[in-house]
């Protein structure tokens, strides 16, 4: 896949760029190379070699521009965002919504009038490519590439099969697998850094019957404009999952309770306003706990899930706080 693709491209590269003096930095080929195969994560390896490149060119002011089906551009640059840094991300990526991580290296790099771009990758499932300001440094970097496409190329491989598997097929959302994983991350987080979080537990009333009375691609609709309706009503940080079946979870990072259940509140009066082929209606019903200092991530899931069966013990098409079954 991609690691066919950057070796087309590489070999082609390797027509045009000029030999370059062996007298190199070797140490950073190897370094950035080790750092790209041994991470977990694309934006470990990516925040750690633009690292590398500005602590070694400082001058030249390195960016990476990430570009992938499905999740949104990113962009990993030595550059401040409000310094040309933006300026730099929408002149590769376009005018589009993009993910921006400073990467800080000992001190403010400058931002050149004319930006030397380098293709890494080139595909049609992902696009990799390394910015620099123009000066006389070019050539390394064009050195450097040849051993790190192939490990850039491996890298976005595994990303875009894991992000497969954290993705149900009919929603696009994140399915119950990233749940479990996300949900974790966060309660490690809040417990560290002594901060909180709230989640919030979806049910669509009466689902059955939209598909016994409707037939099943009529269910599979409902499911896809509500997890649509959903994405566009959350901001850029909170993580919505399809849950199972007609369940979904929202992870609010940074949410008190009350906050999270007004949220819930004008999210299930959206839904309650939807309609439908055959002007088929539906309605939500929404459990809605918070992360609190002892609390574990069994307990969370179980506070949710409590404040959503309360709702639907209620007559359904309303949102329950598990703080306030507390009292």
């Amino acid at each position: 896949m991609i690691i066919r693709e950057a070796r087309e491209s590489l070999s082609r590269k390797k027509a045009v760029v000029p030999e370059q003096s062996r007298n190199r930095p070797l140490a950073l080929f190897t370094e950035s190379i080790m750092s790209l195969l041994t991470s977990r994560h694309t934006d470990v390896a990516f925040t750690d070699l633009v690292s590398l490149m500005a602590q070694t060119f400082p001058l030249a002011a390195p960016a990476l521009y990430v570009d992938t089906q499905g999740p949104e551009p990113r962009a990993y640059s030595a550059l401040d965002a409000n310094e040309g840094g933006d300026r730099d991300a929408v002149r590769v990526l376009g005018a589009r919504r993009y993910a921006y991580t400073r990467v800080l290296a000992g001190g403010q790099a400058p931002y050149g009038p004319s930006r030397v771009d380098i293709a890494l990758v080139k595909g049609p499932h992902a696009t990799v490519s390394l910015s620099v300001n123009p000066g006389g440094h070019e050539g390394i970097f064009y050195e450097w590439v040849k051993y790190l496409t192939p490990a850039i190329a491996k890298l976005m491989d595994n990303e875009l099969l894991l992000n497969m598997a954290f993705r149900d097929g009919l929603t696009g959302l994140l399915n119950y697998r990233a749940f479990s994983e996300i949900l974790t991350t966060e309660w490690e987080r809040a417990r560290r850094y002594k901060t909180t979080f709230s989640l919030m537990m979806i049910d669509i009333d009466h689902f059955k019957r939209i598909n016994d009375e409707n037939g099943h691609p009529a269910g599979d609709q409902v499911l896809r404009s509500i997890a649509s309706r959903l994405m566009s009503r959350l901001r850029k940080s909170d993580q919505v999952f399809r849950y199972g079946g007609e369940e979904f979870m929202v992870l609010l990072p940074q949410t008190g309770v009350y906050k999270a259940g007004l949220l819930a509140e004008r999210i299930r009066g959206v839904v309650e306003k939807m309609r439908f082929p055959g002007g088929v209606g539906v309605t939500i019903s929404v459990g809605v706990s918070q992360y609190e200092d002892g609390r574990t991530v069994s307990d969370l899931v179980k506070q949710v899930d409590t404040g959503l069966y309360l709702a639907k013990g209620k007559g359904r098409n309303r949102v329950e706080i598990y703080k306030d079954l507390q009292r």
